[in-house]
Protein backbone atom coordinates (compact mmCIF):
# COMPACT_ATOMS: atom_id res chain seq x y z
CA UNK A 1 0.00 0.00 0.00
CA UNK A 2 1.33 3.68 -0.77
CA UNK A 3 2.00 5.76 1.81
CA UNK A 4 0.03 8.80 1.02
CA UNK A 5 1.25 11.60 2.98
CA UNK A 6 -0.84 15.19 4.18
CA UNK A 7 1.11 16.76 1.30
CA UNK A 8 0.39 14.87 -1.30
CA UNK A 9 -0.59 16.59 -4.19
CA UNK A 10 0.76 19.95 -2.88
CA UNK A 11 2.70 21.85 -5.52
CA UNK A 12 1.67 19.24 -8.26
CA UNK A 13 3.89 17.04 -6.09
CA UNK A 14 3.08 13.13 -6.94
CA UNK A 15 1.06 14.64 -9.68
CA UNK A 16 2.75 14.54 -13.22
CA UNK A 17 2.88 11.33 -15.41
CA UNK A 18 5.54 8.42 -15.67
CA UNK A 19 6.21 8.77 -11.57
CA UNK A 20 8.66 11.87 -12.21
CA UNK A 21 7.57 14.09 -8.90
CA UNK A 22 7.59 11.78 -6.23
CA UNK A 23 6.25 8.08 -4.63
CA UNK A 24 3.64 7.47 -4.69
CA UNK A 25 2.86 8.75 -8.14
CA UNK A 26 -1.28 9.48 -8.76
CA UNK A 27 -1.42 6.62 -10.42
CA UNK A 28 -0.06 4.21 -8.15
CA UNK A 29 -2.17 5.83 -4.89
CA UNK A 30 -5.44 5.57 -6.70
CA UNK A 31 -5.13 2.08 -7.78
CA UNK A 32 -4.55 1.44 -3.91
CA UNK A 33 -7.65 3.15 -3.37
CA UNK A 34 -9.45 1.06 -5.97
CA UNK A 35 -7.78 -1.86 -4.22
CA UNK A 36 -8.99 -1.12 -1.08
CA UNK A 37 -12.64 -0.21 -1.90
CA UNK A 38 -12.47 -3.50 -4.03
CA UNK A 39 -11.75 -5.50 -1.25
CA UNK A 40 -14.87 -4.35 0.73
CA UNK A 41 -17.06 -7.57 0.83
CA UNK A 42 -20.49 -5.54 2.40
CA UNK A 43 -23.01 -7.78 3.08
CA UNK A 44 -27.09 -6.97 3.64
CA UNK A 45 -27.76 -7.70 7.40
CA UNK A 46 -29.55 -10.91 7.79
CA UNK A 47 -31.17 -10.04 11.31
CA UNK A 48 -34.65 -10.15 11.83
CA UNK A 49 -36.18 -6.77 12.16
CA UNK A 50 -36.27 -5.39 15.69
CA UNK A 51 -39.61 -6.67 17.72
CA UNK A 52 -41.98 -5.72 20.11
CA UNK A 53 -38.76 -6.77 23.07
CA UNK A 54 -37.72 -2.48 22.22
CA UNK A 55 -39.70 0.07 22.71
CA UNK A 56 -41.31 1.56 20.29
CA UNK A 57 -39.09 3.95 19.24
CA UNK A 58 -35.77 1.90 19.37
CA UNK A 59 -37.87 -0.79 17.30
CA UNK A 60 -38.08 2.12 14.19
CA UNK A 61 -34.46 3.13 15.12
CA UNK A 62 -32.99 -0.27 14.24
CA UNK A 63 -35.15 -1.02 11.68
CA UNK A 64 -34.44 1.79 9.68
CA UNK A 65 -30.40 1.13 10.35
CA UNK A 66 -31.05 -2.20 9.00
CA UNK A 67 -32.63 -0.97 6.23
CA UNK A 68 -29.64 2.07 5.42
CA UNK A 69 -27.06 -0.47 6.08
CA UNK A 70 -28.52 -2.69 4.00
CA UNK A 71 -29.54 -0.35 0.97
CA UNK A 72 -25.59 1.11 1.33
CA UNK A 73 -24.83 -2.57 1.01
CA UNK A 74 -26.77 -3.60 -2.02
CA UNK A 75 -25.65 -0.10 -3.69
CA UNK A 76 -22.08 -0.99 -3.50
CA UNK A 77 -22.50 -4.36 -4.32
CA UNK A 78 -24.00 -3.62 -8.12
CA UNK A 79 -21.48 -0.88 -8.50
CA UNK A 80 -18.34 -3.37 -7.81
CA UNK A 81 -20.20 -6.16 -9.81
CA UNK A 82 -20.23 -3.93 -12.67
Amino acid sequence: MAKITKRFGSGGANLTPGGSAGQPSLADALRDVADDLAALKPAPIQAADATAAYGAGEQALLNQLKATVNALAGAVLRTTKG
